[in-house]
């Protein structure tokens, strides 16, 4: 199955460019950083919408009939059956209702569930046919339509440093169980074949929380501390939220670095008040960048 998933990720992936930020990177580099942590999404990957799909609600309900048409579903009814976009986003919210009175602040879903919720409902309502139901073949293309992604400028080569230099490597990601299937995809490789460790791997799905939750930063963290004896002051976090990403992190005690290198992606946040003061320790606009700021 996860070859079948990596082969649709190929088919409907093409490469993409960063669009300049205009931001200018650092100079100063960071001492003592064994240990480096990356976001995904607008971090190591360029995403069309900045981040996973999930958090933005698309009205472009032709992404939905493809995404159907391209599973094999027998569509009985077309212009009906574009209420499924809105069942989609209608069974997130429930989901994430639901999580919040149990007293999350910020929930996170499972894909695979809620795409089985919406089927089960579209067949309910009699708008499609199906046989051999594939809800993961069907969260990965509608995932590869919405929110196209390609590695970013500099990914291996950095990784590669890195690991060169002995720095550990970790990520902490908003993320569904595609996401690992994008590096095997698009590069080539499995997580774990560029350098990360394993017990230092955080997605947001598995935990049910998602950033600015603290609460993968916080395993990341412990992890750390006693399967590396590394420090959050000698561990950095990458990633292009000031919320989410920097915030987070620098709560959590590590040294942070802003990417900076696509606007589709960068978020400064300047309408949150609670950022005003917040500063991340580097900024970079290119992941080869972090070969002369990590020391």
């Amino acid at each position: 199955m996860a070859s079948k998933l990596i082969n649709l990720i190929n088919t409907f992936s093409k490469p993409m460019e960063p669009i300049s930020t205009n931001l200018n990177p650092s100079t100063i580099a960071l001492k003592n950083i064994k240990c480096v942590v990356f976001d995904i999404y607008g971090t190591l990957l360029l995403s069309s919408s900045g981040d996973i799909s999930l958090s933005q609600k698309y009205s472009k309900t032709d992404y939905f009939l493809e995404t159907l048409q391209q599973s094999g579903v027998k569509i009985l009814n077309s212009e009906k059956v574009q209420l499924g976009l809105e069942y989609f986003y209608q069974e997130i919210d429930l989901a994430h209702n639901r999580s919040k009175k149990n007293g999350l602040v910020y929930p996170e879903v499972v894909i695979t569930e809620i795409w089985a919720k919406v089927i089960a409902k579209l067949l309910q309502k009699k708008l499609i046919e199906i046989k051999n139901i594939n809800i993961r073949e069907i969260a990965v293309l509608f995932e590869c339509f919405v929110n196209p992604v390609w590695p970013m400028p500099g990914l291996i080569s950095t990784l590669k440093y890195l690991k060169s230099k002995n720095i550990v490597l970790g990520i902490i990601s908003n993320a569904q169980f595609y996401t690992p299937l994008l590096f095997k995809a698009l590069t080539g490789s499995t997580l774990e074949d560029l350098g990360f460790s394993a017990n230092l791997i955080e997605y947001s799905f598995i935990k049910g929380e998602a950033k600015p939750s603290s609460k993968m930063f916080t395993n990341v963290k412990q992890s750390l501390i006693t399967n590396f004896n590394i420090l959050p002051a000698n561990t950095l976090y990458i990633g292009n939220d000031m919320l989410n990403d920097i915030y987070s992190a620098q709560k959590t005690g590590f040294k942070t670095g802003l990417f900076a290198g696509d606007s589709r992606s960068l978020r400064l946040r300047l309408d949150v008040p609670d950022l005003l003061e917040v500063k991340s320790d580097i900024i970079i606009t290119n992941l080869n960048q972090l070969i002369n700021l990590v020391k």
